[in-house]
């Protein structure tokens, strides 16, 4: 495996690369996306039957200096990363350091005691009730112990089990687990126990100080023009939860890794695909490092940091893996991953969605009310199942701000309705004046609201 990825490592880093790859509709796609979302770079990798297809890059990897970016070039992977934090764990685990059912108050002396029914299999799966995020200040530089007490401080939202909740904050805790039990940093460990053995040759933990070739710099959109990103301290560039430098050639020996069922054992492997559940026996669509999709049968997961856009695509029917880095905030990754997709297997094409005959109306209109009130800051906590008070307000306030500037609300309708994880998930369309936007929307049985994320949207009938 490290051999073909080696010679593809040869042959597509070339310098001239760029330059030579011949147009086609892949290439059109891509450099599409880079005009529309006013995105500086990107880069994409496919693979098929643990073969190295393509990977290639388009645009700038720094627009100060005209830097392209090339198959080598290094983005931040933000969440997208959490899928080798949970491979590490596994490793642990068959190195016997670590059980999957055990408590984490077991491997953290500075835990609290409202963790005691915290397990480290809930952290992996989202499960935990840990908060969505620390409450700290990304500016400010802390040690281990000190982040760890930040989120120790604040509330559990719900008792470990009882839902699933998607939490920064859980891997986290799970990288400072790694480093309890090996000594080492968690992205040194991984350096020692992923990357090298797969040849992830430029793979490594965030060092804004280090002089790290081929790395690229994120931007963030604000008003129309493109800005470096915020600067944030090394403390918060450092954490588990996909504090990651990652090329897609990287990223394409992990597929391979991934492809071929190697370096963890299968067992292991068979543990990462297996669905989170929670307390009342209802399965989520997730597994450690991956949403699931039934349709087709997909498994995806995303990452957004400091103005970089990461999305990683698999069928795992089809032995197909498709990549997409950006270092552009506003960038379609997932929508080009997906078109990607079905140009290299025109089986995996997805339909244009449209409005379902909506058989509930009124429920429509409390969700498009909802919507309403959190732009205009009068949504209520009682709405909200299980919420502490923190993540409450971080959710509403964020939402908030995505739909700032929109304009006024034209259209709003239902597209998907289904059952998940002990819930009732919707997936709404929102016409404004200045944008369309995805909400996806969970509730409990009693009408709560569990989940809420809203997504900018290109087209109104964009496949779900």
């Amino acid at each position: 495996m490290k051999n073909r990825i080696n010679a593809a490592i040869a042959a597509l880093t070339m310098p001239f690369l760029p330059t030579l790859a011949h147009a086609d509709d892949v290439s059109d796609l891509v450099e599409a996306e880079l005009v529309r979302s006013q995105t500086p770079g990107i880069a994409i990798a496919v693979l098929r039957d643990g073969s190295l297809l393509r990977a290639q890059g388009f645009g700038e990897a720094d627009i100060e200096l005209h830097v392209p970016v090339h198959p080598d070039t290094l983005f931040k992977t933000g969440a997208t990363g959490t899928q080798l934090t949970a491979a590490a764990i596994m490793l642990l685990v068959e190195d016997g350091k670590l059980g999957l059912d055990d408590p984490v108050t077991q491997y953290l002396p500075g835990a609290p005691s409202k963790w005691e029914g915290v397990t480290i299999r809930q952290l992996l799966n989202h499960t935990s009730g840990l908060p969505a995020t620390p409450n700290g200040d990304f500016r400010a530089d802390y040690t281990r112990d000190e982040l760890l007490g930040i989120i120790a401080a604040q509330d559990i939202n719900y008792p470990a089990g009882k839902r699933w909740r998607f939490s920064y904050a859980g891997y986290i805790v799970l990288g400072f687990v790694i480093e309890e039990v090996t000594g080492q940093r968690w992205s040194d460990f991984m350096q020692q126990r992923i990357f090298a053995p797969l040849g992830m040759h430029s793979a490594r933990g965030i060092d804004e100080m280090a002089i790290i070739p081929n790395r690229s710099s994120g931007y963030e959109l604000r008003d129309g023009e493109l800005r470096n990103a915020e600067w944030i301290s090394g403390t918060a560039n450092s954490t588990a939860d996909g504090s990651l430098y990652m090329s897609v050639l990287d990223y394409a020996a992990w597929a391979q890794a991934m492809s071929a069922k190697s370096l963890l054992s299968p067992a292991s492997w068979q543990q990462l695909a297996t669905s989170a559940t929670i307390a009342d026996g209802a399965s989520c669509g997730y597994t450690p490092g991956w949403f699931q999709d039934s349709p087709r049968a997909s498994q995806w997961h995303s990452g957004i940091w400091q103005g970089f856009q990461t999305y990683a695509l698999r069928y795992p029917e089809q032995d197909l893996t498709v990549t997409v880095f950006a270092n552009g905030d506003g960038a379609d990754v997932q929508g080009l991953a997906r078109r990607v997709a079905a140009l290299t297997d025109p089986s995996l094409a997805r339909q244009a969605a449209a409005p379902l005959a909506d058989a509930d109306p009124a429920e429509t209109a409390r969700a498009r009310d909802l919507i309403e009130r959190i732009v205009e800051g009068r949504a209520e906590q009682a709405e909200f199942a299980d919420f502490a008070e923190l993540d409450f307000t971080e959710l509403t306030v964020m939402n908030a701000g995505i739909l700032e500037g929109f304009g006024t609300l034209e259209d709003f309708a239902l597209f998907d309705r289904q059952a998940n994880c002990g819930e009732t998930s919707y997936r709404y369309r929102a016409r404004y004046a200045d944008g369309l936007v995805e909400i996806r929307l969970g509730k409990t049985a009693d009408g709560r609201i569990n989940n809420l994320e809203i997504l900018p949207l290109r087209d109104w009938a964009e496949p779900l």
